[in-house]
């Protein structure tokens, strides 16, 4: 950033740097004239927005600690601050190695987890395809997905991204637990009004709960499903 700012021409600077506030429409649209046409801008703008070489300071600990803040605001309702720790871990985690893009789509589905308490279902579906994009075979993004799908109507969707997952799925416990949902929601199926699809909400929270001590798979790269009590 600094290697950018020093090669804005010292007159413009110099303008921006004397201008009023009165001034700044015109300095500004002056300095995005610049910028609009010199590669160097254009070059850091890609490389900021490019998840590989992203030039924000990475920092795997620092992500870790987010993470786990954003886990226990999470399992206390607190979904505001889990949300607000989620985006901060996925800011500063890296994706240079296999396990570190892990750690980043398991950041992913638990900010859905939270987007799809808050009601924020397009946002959440949004996150469940950016950890896909990573890992197609994380069978907790798959279920997450089937979660928001079903919240919105998207029966088809909902039994396709859950079957899915119950294919990745690595314990039975897990297995079961999804097979109970899509039973749900080929029940539901036959009625798409409000009320059907807060009672697949109700119940599925339930199930849940009913399965929070179901042993998952220790290991992310094993692609098991993530319960409350499975955060890390």
């Amino acid at each position: 950033m600094e290697k950018l700012k020093s090669l804005v021409p010292e007159t413009l600077k110099r303008m921006i740097g004397e201008s009023s506030a009165d001034d700044l429409p015109r300095t500004c649209s002056s300095l995005g004239d610049f910028l609009l046409h010199f590669e160097p801008f254009h070059q850091m703008v890609r490389d900021l927005a490019d998840p590989e070489v992203a030039l924000c300071g990475k920092n795997k600990e620092a992500a870790l600690e987010s993470k786990q803040k954003g886990n226990k605001c999470f399992l206390s309702g607190d979904y505001a601050n889990a949300l607000d720790f989620y985006t901060q871990a996925l800011i500063v985690a890296p994706m240079d190695a296999h396990e570190d893009r892990n750690l980043v789509a398991t950041l992913y589905v638990n900010r859905a987890s939270v987007l799809h308490k808050m009601g924020l279902l397009r946002e959440c579906l949004r996150d469940c395809n950016r950890a896909l994009q990573i890992s197609s075979n994380y069978a907790k993004a798959w279920y997450r997905r089937g979660k928001a799908n079903a919240s919105m109507g998207n029966y088809k969707d909902t039994i396709r991204d859950l079957d899915v997952a119950k294919t990745l799925e690595l314990t039975m416990g897990g297995k079961r637990q999804i097979e109970s949902e899509m039973k749900i929601i080929l029940d539901q199926q036959k009625s798409t009004s409000n009320p059907s699809i807060q009672q697949y909400e109700n119940t599925s929270d339930i199930l849940d709960e009913k399965n929070s001590n179901l042993e998952t798979c220790k290991s992310y790269k094993n692609g098991a499903m993530l319960t409350r009590n499975s955060l890390k």
